[in-house]
């Protein structure tokens, strides 16, 4: 164990740059078995250090804090201004330290786009038509189930038709789709039938046609709705605050909603 230690002391002694001094710590930290593992629990949500990072939208997992920025933070200190953190086979899902690397604004920018400039956007891929079954090469956008238009004509002709009921007139008709009516003229009918309601601001009472969801007498109503304002209290701290009366907002502050969220956490 001190021949260890000798030799990490050396090593710290001989780095020369910020980036040389991470990788060292790096090195030293996977020897002596300090690494702190990133836990998968779903492929959804993953723990480190006592935190639980979700994915959102743009595929990263973030709490108050993206985990790739935490788990810098936690083994390197904070991140200096102007720079950023990449990851290394860049893939967002591999947050390990040894995949992570600081890099400025402009570095990060120029990699991301080097690997952009290698792709083929208009890189062409196999499918199968499921009507005449012939392989046919198209570029990948979300909708190559057939090969020409001819075969896309056949199987909209090949969809199950259905015998509904209008529901206007009654009358029986056939369709592929989710109608309710069996021609414009009974959809004309029932844009023609009117219903009584009460404006929920002025309480005045005015009729619109039933299938609208308009529930306001006019656009003035319709404005002071958005404006109402109510007090409620804060569920962290317990502050009155004043918030619109359609939103189901519950916290006083962004700061609240967090710190409640984190606590609830463990």
């Amino acid at each position: 164990m001190k021949h260890r230690e000798k030799l990490f002391k050396l090593l710290r002694e001989c780095v020369e740059t910020p980036q040389e001094s991470f990788a060292v710590e790096e090195m030293i930290r996977k020897v002596s078995g300090d690494m702190l593992p990133i836990e998968t629990v779903s492929e959804t949500q993953k723990k480190f250090g006592g935190l639980k990072f979700y994915k959102n939208a743009g595929k990263n997992f973030c709490c108050t804090i993206s985990i790739h920025r935490f788990v810098w933070t936690y083994f390197n200190g904070e991140i200096p201004d102007g720079c950023e953190i990449h990851h290394r086979d860049f893939n967002h899902d591999n947050n390990d330290i040894a995949n992570l690397e600081l890099v400025t604004k402009d570095e990060h920018k120029r990699i991301h786009a080097a690997i952009k400039s290698t792709r083929k956007p208009g890189k062409k891929s196999t499918f199968v038509c499921a009507v005449c079954g012939k392989e046919f090469q198209a570029v990948n956008r979300g909708n190559n189930a057939y090969c020409s238009a001819t075969c896309k004509k056949v199987a909209e002709r090949a969809r199950v038709v259905e015998i509904k009921t209008c529901a206007v007139c009654g009358k029986q008709f056939s369709t592929s789709d989710d109608a309710r009516f069996c021609s414009r003229k009974c959809i004309g009918e029932v844009l023609k039938c009117q219903e009584v309601k009460t404006c929920p601001v002025c309480g005045k009472i005015f009729s619109d046609v039933v299938s609208k969801r308009r529930k306001h007498c006019s656009p003035e109503c319709a404005a002071e709705a958005l404006r109402r304002r109510e007090m409620r209290t804060c569920l962290h701290c317990g502050k009155e605050f004043s918030a619109q009366v359609r939103r189901t907002q519950k916290f006083c502050s962004r700061q609240c909603f967090y710190e409640h969220r984190r606590k609830n956490q463990f």
